[in-house]
């Protein structure tokens, strides 16, 4: 945390403020979520510092302006989101409570996992966090996931809460869904998820790379890479479904990289 310290009448107040996203809280998160779109759209919206340090907003404007600037600067990390952890745990809307998912993805499911993503990649937003945030089952133990299972048709029933999230919770969704990804996915899977700008789908004989880095100007499909994963084994689908993501895409980095070295 950053502290800040200012002297006003011959007075040390002392002030706290997030230096990371990690470091923020879930409304702290939401704000600079609705503080990105705002800088998006040129608006210089004061009333995020205040909020964020716990400086009175009186206060705040009877600073000096060098001293507002040196306190807008231990913010400049908000343009390049970097988040380990899961700062939207749930979304509440309309009344009604969705739980999310883990952050390192480990209660996540390859059928849920190719539903979401491939929403994120077209930019149906809302429709992912509907994969990804689900009521809690009403017999929760702790001794498996909170949510109520996926299904796409249970995806569709709740577009009629996750229509009506606001833009700042849902751009909170995309950038903590997108970091996750980044460093729980995408890192630990280099094959799957390379550097390169083409995507193609997987094929029996020669598994080329899968990227997802411009996905609304290309065709890639994760629907069509599990149809190519599953082969003449249709009848295996749901088993499939219900594998945890990290099965399939450690299975798919292990077929990539040995096939690489295979050509050498």
């Amino acid at each position: 945390m950053n502290e800040i310290k200012i002297a006003t009448s011959g007075k040390e107040q002392i002030y706290h403020s997030p230096a990371a996203f990690d470091e923020m809280t879930r409304e702290q998160f939401i704000l600079t979520a609705e503080q990105i779109i705002h800088a998006a759209a040129g608006i210089e919206a004061e009333s995020y510092y205040p909020a964020m340090t716990g400086i009175e907003k009186k206060s705040w404007n009877k600073l000096h302006f060098f001293q507002q600037y040196s306190i807008k600067r231990l913010f400049d990390f908000i343009s390049v989101p970097e988040i380990s952890k899961q700062i939207l745990p749930d979304i509440e809307i309309n009344g009604q409570q969705f739980i999310g998912y883990q952050p390192g993805f480990s209660n996540t499911t390859w059928q849920e996992f190719i539903f979401a993503d491939q929403y994120i990649m077209n930019g149906k937003y809302r429709e992912a966090a509907a994969c990804l945030y689900r009521p809690q089952r009403t017999d929760y133990t702790g001794e498996t996931d909170r949510r109520i299972p996926f299904t796409i048709y249970g995806t569709n029933s709740r577009m009629q809460f996750f229509n009506n999230i606001s833009e700042a919770e849902l751009l909170a969704f995309v950038l903590n869904y997108k970091a996750l990804r980044k460093r729980n996915l995408e890192e630990k899977y280099p094959f799957v998820f390379p550097n390169s700008k083409s995507q193609t789908n997987l094929d029996e004989n020669s598994q080329p790379d899968i990227i997802v880095e411009s996905p609304s100007k290309s065709q890639f499909s994760w629907v069509g890479i599990h149809r190519d994963l599953m082969g003449d084994r249709f009848y295996d689908e749901t088993k499939f479904y219900e594998l945890n993501v990290h099965v399939i895409l450690n299975r798919l980095n292990t077929v990539i990289k040995e096939n690489r070295h295979s050509k050498k």
